[in-house]
């Protein structure tokens, strides 16, 4: 964070509870103001879509009448001119839109956009021929906006970023109280530019944005779920975080002044029977386009909700009410209470259908967790109370169990089992979003409430009563567990689960064979995280915890307190799942 940034911040603070008497009085709209920069024309890195992109941004929030400050192939006087011209007419309780498509790079931790005529190939170009984004980010903090949402089509590949260290795309970006940033792909990362044809990214959002009375939060989620499912989850849009209820960007009722450039096909095509929308009927088409494949019922509801008397109103009923259906237990299948022992308390073992995991009853009880020994995340080690028993997966999730879950339509994703074979393996090569998505769908299923187990939860269960190294001991005996190290012969791929001996709680495989995700954001130690037993959560984090180790980790790793992460949209081959369901 920047010494300005700082000082703005704590400004603001000071200036907090002044905040209504310098709000704007009256009944007087606040203002909408918008930056839009289109840069492709570089001399070494042009880009295909970059300027035709902004330009088409630039035309949705003119009809929005946003007071517009929009430059394209901008060399560096240009885009200092735009910038300060926007900063100028920044003002309190502003909507704020600010769009820029073109290169950036990333230089010690920090972002800088890249005018058409700079080659930084140094820090010293970077100083002296770049902008740095913080003098974006700085203006609209202390200019206090109602709401704002920068968009950074700024992660392609890029010639230059390799001889300036760091990594990929952008460095990354802190939240900021009433700013949302959205880009292509999470910092770090790139996607390729395909010449004819435009950022999915940008694409979605252009049309979620022209949908009239459509909020930019309802915007920015729709843009991000619409992106995943369109390129099967091979690019996941980011999103520092959402922005305030009430920026919308296409005020319902407001005419239709000229046909939009990317909406021309759906438009010229032949309307369908039914009654029709003079004023919206460029919009409704190109919403309609957007989600009549869906399988989400809650776009239809959105759709209904902007046009209660259009064309495709009772079709998009229709396909809400089925949807909504299908995702519902039936009525006439009231979930069966869980198998009791002689003596009334909960079974063992219960599995709640044949496709279903089946599960291990974890009582309740106290434990110490983490370690003092080996790493400094696994630090401090401090005693954890889990107040009320819990069922946790016998094994891990397996090929088989997932497979069901896509065939019946609750999972999307196919992961690859790299030519091993699927059945009895566990499920590898899904991120912690895909592991939710299951989970939803057999909770839906079965009507019980199934999630992933917490991080304390994880730890208490490894260990089974036990203060060791492992949960069999302090050594790493042979045949007890899938890793690296583990017998004579690595087998560096998964096996079947239950080959080795359960722990104590009668639970396999929680050492070695999959990595197995569970709740919890990541952290770099113990400090801030709950003593109950929850979740460490915080909001927006982009890493989750891992817990347990793999067929391709040394034991250090299969350790009972041993801790590691990967980002939350990123699939792995060694990375799986086991599930928690309440009693």
């Amino acid at each position: 964070m920047s010494w300005y940034r700082c000082l703005a911040i704590a400004v603001l603070a000071a200036l907090a509870p002044l905040a209504p008497a310098l709000a704007q009085g009256g009944d007087r709209p606040a203002p909408r103001i918008a930056l839009i920069v289109g840069n492709a024309a570089y001399r070494t890195a042009p880009l295909a879509n970059a300027a035709a992109d902004a330009r088409a941004v630039a035309d949705a929030l003119r009809q929005g009448e946003f007071d517009l400050i929009s430059v394209e192939n901008a060399d560096r006087p240009a885009l200092e001119q735009a910038i300060a011209t926007f900063r100028g007419k920044l003002a309190r309780g502003a909507q704020i839109v600010v769009f820029y498509a073109g290169h950036a790079v990333q230089s010690r931790g920090r972002n800088y956009l890249v005018p058409v005529d700079a080659a930084p190939r140094g820090p010293v170009e970077v100083a002296r021929e770049t902008i740095d984004l913080d003098q974006l980010i700085d203006a609209l903090i202390v200019s206090r906006p109602a709401g704002a949402v920068v968009v950074l089509d700024a992660t392609r590949d890029n010639p230059w970023q390799a001889g300036l260290g760091g990594g990929k795309g952008l460095a990354p970006i802190e939240q900021i109280e009433n700013v949302a940033f959205m880009a292509p792909v999470a910092p770090g990362r790139t996607v390729a530019e395909t010449p004819g044809r435009a950022n999915p990214a940008v694409e979605e959002w252009l049309k979620a944005i022209r949908t009239p009375g459509l909020d930019m939060t309802t915007a920015l989620t729709r843009t991000r779920e619409t992106v995943s499912r369109a390129t099967r989850r091979s690019q996941q849009v980011w999103i520092s975080s959402l922005p305030p209820a009430g920026l919308v960007v296409t005020p319902t009722g407001r005419a239709v002044a000229t046909a939009l450039n990317t909406s021309r096909a759906v438009i010229s095509a032949p309307p369908p029977p039914g009654p029709q929308s003079d004023q919206l009927g460029p919009y409704e088409l190109s919403f309609w386009e957007t989600i009549k494949d869906s399988q989400n019922p809650d776009e239809y509801r959105a759709y209904l909700e902007a046009y209660p008397k259009g064309r495709f109103a009772g079709l998009a009923r229709t396909r809400e009410q089925s949807l909504r259906s299908a995702m519902q237990p039936a009525a006439t299948q009231a979930p069966a209470p869980a198998p009791a022992s002689a003596a009334g308390s909960p079974a063992r073992t219960v599995r709640d259908c044949a496709d279903c995991p089946e599960l291990t009853l974890i009582p309740a009880g106290s434990f110490e967790m983490g370690s003092n020994e080996m790493f400094e995340f696994e630090k401090p080690v401090r005693t954890v109370s889990i107040a009320r028993p819990f069922y946790l997966g016998t094994d891990e999730v397996t090929f088989a169990q997932w497979d069901t879950c896509v065939a019946e339509g609750g999972c999307s994703h196919r992961p690859s089992d790299r030519n091993l074979g699927r059945g009895k393996r566990p499920v590898t090569d899904i991120h912690w979003n895909d592991a939710n998505a299951y989970i939803v769908w057999l909770s839906y299923k079965t009507g019980r409430t199934y999630r992933l187990p917490t991080e304390a939860e994880w730890e208490y269960a490894a260990r089974g009563g036990t203060t060791t190294t492992y949960p069999w001991g302090n050594s790493i005996d042979k045949e007890m567990a899938n890793c690296l190290g583990c017998y004579a012969q690595p087998r560096r791929q998964a096996s079947e689960v239950g080959q080795f001996p359960p722990n104590r709680f009668g639970l396999r495989d929680m050492a070695g064979n999959a990595a197995e995700w569970v709740a919890d954001c990541w952290s770099e130690n113990y400090r801030a995280a709950p003593r109950d037993g929850s979740a460490y959560a915080p909001a927006g984090c982009r890493e989750r915890v891992l817990r347990g180790g793999s067929f391709n980790n040394d034991p250090r790793y299969l350790r009972s307190a041993a801790r590691f992460k990967y980002e939350s949209d990123v699939r792995f081959y060694t990375n799986g799942f086991r599930v928690v369901r309440e009693p």
